[in-house]
């Protein structure tokens, strides 16, 4: 379980997306106004201007879906179906923060300039579905080699 490719890819993206907890997506600025997008919403934020997507679910539910799929590797294609929907949950989370991160800055009368992307916040998802795709393919690697071995006996 522990040699195999696709549980270093798994626990990778683990790491990757508690990442997110600590590094904020975006920071928005205009003049003594500073507000910061993370995975919880905004803070100090004075408009009561909010996210409309609760990430902290999308990436609960991506480590826990990853964290499963780690405990599944004797039923690789339930571990391959799993890695799919982890591979959707993070894509829609990518979206929604292109989305958001555009829309509170009209909230907040502040203007496409005024943000501040924080390149080691945002691309943190952007590793995880990098680190899944690996692990789904290690996974298929490791069915096409137990079905040519099927065949030789």
């Amino acid at each position: 379980m522990w040699q195999r490719a696709q549980t270093v890819y798994l626990l990778l993206l683990v790491i990757v997306l508690s990442l997110t907890v600590v590094f904020p997506f975006a920071n928005y600025s205009s003049g003594e106004e500073y507000v910061r997008f993370n995975i919880f919403g905004l803070s100090e934020n004075k408009g009561n201007v909010d996210t409309w997507f609760p990430y902290y679910i999308t990436i609960a539910l991506s480590v826990g879906l990853s964290l499963f799929s780690v405990t599944q590797f004797k039923n690789r294609k339930r571990q391959l179906n799993l890695g799919k929907i982890n591979y959707f949950v993070i894509l829609l989370t990518i979206i929604m923060l292109f989305i958001d991160i555009t829309s509170v800055a009209g909230n907040l009368n502040m203007s496409k300039e005024d943000i501040n992307y924080d390149i080691v916040g945002f691309m943190l998802p952007v590793a995880a579905m990098a680190f899944q795709f690996l692990a789904n393919r290690g996974i298929k690697k490791d069915e096409a080699l137990v079905k040519s071995m099927d065949r030789l006996r």
